[in-house]
């Protein structure tokens, strides 16, 4: 295998929105399909779980140390646009964040996108768990992935062949996102101004004034995850320096020194509770990494 940057040691908090985590004992840095498919043989040989790492807004890292084969996507940020017939191909890898792409379609004027725009992420995070706000779906501008299996082979695959679901795509556990290509079209409407709307409906709704890890639940079929917290009683509730939220239930936040402990004990009340009261059974939407 060539020589891939790492760094070892890595403090895994870094890695997360959240900014609660232990030790990493390497994180690598990839630079291209080669590298990756390097680093996914490389966890086969070893025995290894081979874990990207984006914005980390879903993610949440337990304590001590961890040896997972951790692949960070800092150094995949190249984008392209194009143009053709009356529409707007971004493609664009992993590590490209939301807030490129919000630049982009407010330049361009472009419609498609408005509704992701506040969400905390890179493009591969959110093709992987198929991110979603307002209505929409990143599902719903797909024109393209090209995706890395977990053997080490490269598909391209075209949005019809990909069966995404609420807060679901194949790639979840599986591979890597190495690119994705959206569609967006030109539009009539202003475009800066909707994505401005949709930013300060977040912050009044959401605790972006603290660390968080987004919606730790998936919406239960007829149900918001946080209406049935806040009817729970826990809303504001609180252990040690972890709590969720005052503001929006769903939300876990970190006031500061927030430990793993804490979290997932905060995690497993809501789940117990929520089973209890209303016999319904919360699906994590945060991936804990143990």
């Amino acid at each position: 295998m060539n020589w891939i940057e790492f760094e070892e040691n890595v403090d895994l908090s870094k890695f997360c929105t959240i900014k609660i985590g232990g030790t990493a004992k390497k994180v690598y840095f990839p630079k291209n399909q080669q590298e990756i498919i390097d680093l996914i043989k490389l966890s086969l040989d070893i025995d290894k779980r081979f874990f990207p790492i984006g914005i980390g807004s879903n993610t949440v890292f337990s304590d001590g140390i961890l040896e997972h084969i951790f692949v960070s996507t800092k150094n995949l940020k190249k984008y392209e646009i194009t143009e053709k017939e009356g529409f707007f191909y971004i493609k664009a890898q992993a590590g490209v964040s939301f807030r490129i792409i919000n630049s982009i379609v407010k330049k361009y004027n472009l419609e498609g996108f408005e509704n992701l725009s506040g969400i905390p992420a890179t493009i591969g995070g959110a093709v992987v768990m198929n991110a979603g706000a307002f209505g929409s779906e990143i599902a719903d501008i797909i024109h393209e992935v090209v995706w890395i299996d977990k053997k080490g082979n490269i598909h391209k695959l075209k949005r019809k062949e990909i069966d995404f679901r609420y807060r679901y795509s194949p790639f979840q556990k599986n591979g890597f996102i190495f690119e994705a290509t959206i569609k967006l079209k030109p539009s009539d409407k202003n475009i800066a101004q909707i994505i401005k709307k949709h930013l300060e409906e977040r912050n009044k709704k959401q605790p972006l004034n603290l660390p968080t890890s987004g919606s730790t639940f998936k919406n239960p079929p007829n149900y918001a995850a946080g209406y049935l917290l806040e009817k729970a009683g826990l809303k504001g509730y609180r252990i040690g320096n972890v709590a969720f939220s005052d503001k929006h239930a769903n939300f876990l936040i970190n006031f500061g020194g927030g430990r793993f402990k804490e979290l997932k004990e905060l995690i497993q009340t809501a789940e117990r509770r929520i089973g209890e009261l209303y016999k319904i059974k919360l699906e994590r939407e945060i991936e804990i990494v143990e």
